[in-house]
């Protein structure tokens, strides 16, 4: 367990914030909202970045070490902006950041916190879907910000998007690498928006020969709607639950890291049998990464993923650049996209921040 005591000297923003007059603990009981949203309110979008904002940190999942945190700060002041965290940021309790509460408090106090801009979190791995129902969306909802992260954080963005309307971001955790397509992504969706934004394709370098990350159309078509998704896994696990996130009329994209081929197979299925998938609007799918590697006997990845998403009867295309891969789209949950499966683009048709 890392000493507590070392990284309060590392707050030079806030100074020892580790507890800010006038913000309490949310989670000492759970807030009674773990039912499923019939009206979703309307939508809120959140202020852009600038430079020089304060982004707070958080681990709503696994846990960190102390390198992986300072790696964090570093790359975002590197990028011009200042960092804030608690010290339960560093918290273990066995393969999750602290407990179910100490998580929930953390990324609420995030939010009610003013003088935090925007919240990044510093890892995925498991734990999110915890503590959704220890979290006060009313108070998520009266203090929208630039909420960011991918994989296990999967679980939070869809249902904090639900249950307020924010919209909320599938992009880089602080651990991850900051290529230059992930900070042009980055930059023109959550810093300097435009009306309109068309996603550049970048293939990784030295992945010729890894089909899995092959850029190809599984079934022609164009579709408009708003987007939603994530990593494949976090939304199976939230399928039947009051959490299931509603596809009908959206443009879902899904990404996944280190399943087996049947896995992959499995989950898939089950988000058509167990949710509304079949009435969604199309299918932008990642880089579905190390999802090839198998015992026999198996079928391709690619082959598997066409048996079920293609009798679908919606637009589908593989290989577009986010998931557990160097180079990520910053992908906004909530915000109008049109989506053309022929030609492989992907187009937002709205910003997803506010001046």
């Amino acid at each position: 367990m890392p000493d507590r005591r070392t990284f309060l000297k590392s707050i030079a923003v806030l100074g020892a914030l580790s507890a800010m007059p006038g913000i309490k603990a949310f989670s000492q009981t759970t807030i009674e909202n773990p039912i499923k949203v019939k009206h979703r309110p309307k939508k809120i979008l959140p202020k852009r970045l600038e430079p020089g904002n304060v982004i707070g940190l958080v681990t709503p999942g696994s846990p960190i070490t102390k390198e992986q945190l300072d790696g964090a700060v570093k790359q975002l002041e590197d990028m011009g902006y200042k960092t804030y965290y608690k010290p339960s940021v560093l918290s273990e309790y066995g393969y999750f950041a602290g407990t179910d509460p100490e998580r929930a408090d953390e990324l609420m106090h995030m939010f009610a916190n003013k003088e935090v801009d925007a919240i990044m979190c510093v890892r995925g791995g498991y734990g999110s879907i915890r503590i959704l129902d220890l979290l006060d969306y009313n108070m998520i909802r009266k203090n929208p910000k630039i909420f960011i992260g991918y994989s296990d954080i999967t679980a939070l963005i869809t249902s904090i998007f639900e249950r307020t309307g924010l919209i909320c971001f599938h992009g880089p955790l602080g651990i991850s690498d900051y290529t230059d397509y992930t900070l042009k992504s980055f930059d023109r969706v959550l810093v300097n928006p435009t009306e309109r934004y068309k996603y550049p394709y970048h293939r990784e370098e030295n992945t010729e020969d890894n089909p899995e990350f092959d850029f190809y159309t599984i079934r022609d078509g164009k579709a408009e709607g708003e987007l939603i998704g994530g990593n494949l896994s976090v939304l199976a696990s939230m399928a039947g639950s009051a959490f299931t996130p509603d596809f009908e009329n959206k443009i879902v994209y899904l990404e996944e890291i280190e399943e087996k081929t049947y896995r992959v197979d499995r989950m898939l299925t089950q988000l058509v049998q167990a949710t509304n998938l079949r009435k969604a609007k199309g299918l932008v799918l990642g880089v579905f990464y190390k999802c090839s590697e198998n015992d026999p006997p198996t079928i391709p990845l690619k082959q598997a993923i066409e048996d079920i998403v293609k009798p679908l009867n919606i637009p589908v295309a593989y290989g577009f650049p986010f998931g557990h891969i160097k180079t990520k789209m910053t992908l906004p949950t909530g915000v109008v996209a049109k989506f053309n499966a022929t030609r492989r683009t992907l187009k937002l048709m709205e910003p997803a921040v506010q001046e």
